[in-house]
């Protein structure tokens, strides 16, 4: 509690700090898990909940992914097959959130899948499981950021070859925009690091926006099947020995709009 002092009266009033409280249990909350796991805190948590929502909005992407690469679910698999491989994707991403985060409940720790790894495996394989775990946590973090500074660096392109025809696109111009979108979040993450928890805020707010403003046009606007065309019609634009196979190619874009879930589990942990 604080004691100051009223602005018309002169008279001493009483000031809750309820916040500052909430913000020292917390603190104090995390050293103790962090001292369960035989760690100690040294970085200062700045995110609160709407931006670590944000942050994972971010991260998983799902419906810009899904307008990104559905063409490719649409030729392998068919309208169909986008619906029952979304349905698919999002049954087998729910379970690897709902053990993720048991295991983030057990152990909340930035260190991840080798730390718990490293908890759970026998004793006698323990270092090289975690170890190996570990590099393999790392190559699909690079791989993540790499597919998507690609991904926005010919998104960029292509609306550069749409507003201007006589733009003749060049390999190396890709090349170019990758490395600049890849710059881009290194400066976010370094420079204005501190405004970050403002800045996914407010993207999540264009998250949500985005997707109605995306997808209102779309349904008003665009040629209606009907129902049956839907959820019944499956294509091998591939041309693969069989539909089942031409199916789990389409998959991947929807595995793609999922992907990011490891990254939430231990990230967070960090803000």
């Amino acid at each position: 509690m604080e004691r100051v002092h009223d602005a018309q009266w002169g008279e001493p009033t009483i000031k809750s700090d309820t916040f500052l409280e909430q913000q020292r249990k917390a603190d104090d909350r995390d050293r103790e898990e962090l001292a369960r796991l035989g760690k100690k805190q040294v970085l200062k948590r700045n995110f609160g909940f709407m931006s670590m929502l944000g942050f994972s909005c971010t991260m998983l992407a799902t419906w810009e992914g899904l307008l990104i690469l559905f063409v490719q679910g649409l030729t392998n698999g068919g309208p169909a097959g986008l619906v029952y491989g979304y349905l698919l994707s999002w049954i087998g991403t729910v379970a690897v959130f709902i053990s993720m985060a048991e295991l983030a409940s057990m152990a909340p720790t930035s260190s991840g899948q080798y730390h718990w790894v490293a908890m759970l495996a026998p004793r006698s394989c323990r270092n090289f499981l975690s170890y190996l775990t570990g590099w393999l946590t790392v190559a699909g973090w690079q791989a993540f950021v790499a597919s998507g500074c690609y991904l926005c660096g010919t998104l960029i392109q292509g609306l550069i070859v749409l507003q201007h025809p006589h733009y003749s696109p060049a390999l190396w111009h890709g090349t170019f925009l990758f490395w600049a979108v890849a710059a881009f979040g290194v400066f976010f993450n370094t420079v204005v690091s501190r405004a970050l928890p403002q800045i996914e805020g407010m993207i999540l707010v264009l998250h949500v926006f985005g997707f109605f403003a995306i997808l209102i046009p779309l349904v008003y606007l665009s040629p209606h099947v009907s129902s049956q065309d839907v959820f019944t019609r499956f294509l091998n634009g591939g041309g693969w020995p069989t539909q089942g196979l031409s199916f789990f190619v389409g998959l991947i874009g929807n595995v793609f709009a999922f992907l990011g879930t490891s990254k939430l589990a231990t990230h967070t942990l960090q803000g």
